[in-house]
């Protein structure tokens, strides 16, 4: 491995400035622009269900700040542009919040203001842990935090650590986790070195390649037009795709030799195609970036947003769509760690009050399924993406899978449904029209599930039945 593969600790006496990565600079910029802005936090909530121990979870919480940097980082604007400022490590107090005689509404009023307050990127903490006592048997850990030092990868870490770290002190027993060998501060400083290289010139030339001529915009129907700025008010309403028609789906892909995100995807397509009348068009999401070991178990924003091209044109069937989607996804997961922004600033789109060029609909897929976490006298169950009444695009829609029984049939205890989040932005789509999408996008997965030789004129017809179904 030469010099600029490894990723080694740099200095932290001040000799060696600290930027931020690429996409932490992004997003650091566009909370300036827009103060106050809470798109960028995200939120969960982390369910115990038995006997918890709220000051051993305190303690599991102070080691996994200590051991990780990012989780005591600030950002101030330097003379030179943006840095991190990591913090000595400090105690995490974590006292009860007793909500056991006020009910379920008051737990959901707390929850409903802990998540619509906005966390100051300037001063600690980033990371925000409140504990509610719902019931004898029952907490509920709110977990708050900046995009600046999260992503959906590291989150599912962050759980893994916590649940290792409660059942040893819980035995008291020691931290069974490793050191981290490097922070994500030398993540962002050898970030800085190697968009100077050729690998990044190379994986800039195939997307040059791969958007040429693509059309910069998608141009969904929206029930209102749009506006100069930006509110980035939102909804997240959650819609299940059923076991048995998620089965239907895997079975396709398992046949097309294809991962179940192509399938989603792919009829993912053919819905925008309906709504927009586009064959050729972008959609974003969201790939880990993690490409190299000393990343692996890192905590921070790695995640790097990239634009895959939807090429319907021709009429292609179901089938055919696939293969172009299979291809196109290959592709993106061999260049996915070119900056985004890197990207957009090379094809020069025009800039338009409001848009946001190549993105502004995204279709992200966690394919780690989401199941309870035991551990000895607890159950522990997670909720990602509490909504705080926002939305980072037009659209987000998120495919989660989940584990569920299926009774009556012993060789198949458990099956999995597919979970979306429909994050819409408010100011352009009522709820109705997103539930009607929603709707429309399970009818689609049914559709071609069941036959994969559709041509794709025959499927964007039900895409245009939006205006006849309000």
């Amino acid at each position: 491995m030469s010099d600029i593969d490894a990723i080694r600790p740099v200095p932290r006496d001040g000799s060696v400035p600290l930027p931020l990565s690429s996409a932490q600079e992004r997003l650091w910029f566009m909370q300036q622009l827009q103060p106050g802005m809470l798109a960028y936090q995200f939120q969960a909530k982390i369910e115990f269900t038995g006997t918890l121990d709220p000051e051993v979870l305190a303690a599991a919480l102070t080691e996994v700040v200590r051991r990780h940097e990012v989780y005591r980082t600030t950002f101030a604007d330097g003379p030179d542009g943006p840095v991190q400022v990591v913090h000595p490590p400090y105690r995490v107090e974590l006292p009860v919040e007793d909500l056991r005689e006020a009910g379920a509404a008051a737990e959901a009023e707390v929850i409903r203001a802990a998540v619509a307050a906005e966390i100051p990127v300037d001063r600690l903490p980033l990371v925000h842990w409140r504990l509610l006592r719902t019931s004898d048997e029952r907490h509920v850990l709110l977990h708050l935090e900046h995009h600046l030092v999260h992503d959906g990868w590291g989150f599912n870490l962050f759980v893994d650590e916590l649940c290792a770290l409660y059942r040893a002190f819980a035995a008291g027993e020691p931290s069974p986790l490793p050191e981290p060998e490097v922070q994500f501060a030398d993540f962002a400083v050898w970030q800085r070195s190697w968009l100077d290289g050729p690998e990044a010139e190379a994986q800039l030339a195939y997307w040059r390649e791969q958007l040429a001529g693509v059309p910069y915009f998608l141009d969904l129907a929206t029930d209102r037009p749009r506006v100069p700025k930006r509110r980035f008010t939102g909804d997240a309403p959650r819609f299940t795709v059923p076991a048995e028609l998620a089965d239907a789906a895997r079975a396709l892909a398992a046949r097309e030799r294809v991962p179940l995100f192509s399938v989603m995807f792919a009829a993912f397509q053919v819905l925008l195609a309906g709504w927009s009348g586009q064959d050729d068009f972008c959609v974003a999401t969201g790939m880990a970036a993690r490409t190299r070991p000393e990343v692996d178990g890192m905590f921070g924003m790695l995640v790097n947003t990239v634009a895959l091209r939807a090429d319907l044109r021709g009429d292609p069937s179901f089938r055919e769509l696939l293969g172009r989607v299979r291809k196109t996804t290959f592709g993106a997961l061999q260049h996915q760690e070119l900056p985004f922004d890197r990207v957009v600033a090379a094809l020069r789109p025009p800039r338009v009050r409001g848009r946001q060029p190549m993105c502004e609909v995204l279709f992200a897929f966690h394919d780690s399924p989401s199941r309870p976490v035991r551990i000895p006298g607890l159950e522990v169950e997670v909720t990602p993406g509490v909504s705080n009444g926002s939305a980072k695009f037009d659209l987000n829609v998120i495919a989660i899978p989940r584990a569920e029984q299926t009774i009556g049939q012993r060789d198949r205890a458990t099956t999995q449904a597919v979970e979306f989040i429909w994050e819409y932005d408010r100011d352009l789509f009522d709820a109705g029209t997103v539930a009607r999408a929603a709707a429309r996008y399970e009818r689609l997965l049914a559709a071609v599930t069941a036959a994969p030789e559709t041509r794709i004129s025959a499927l964007t017809g039900d895409g245009r039945q939006q205006e006849d179904e309000k």
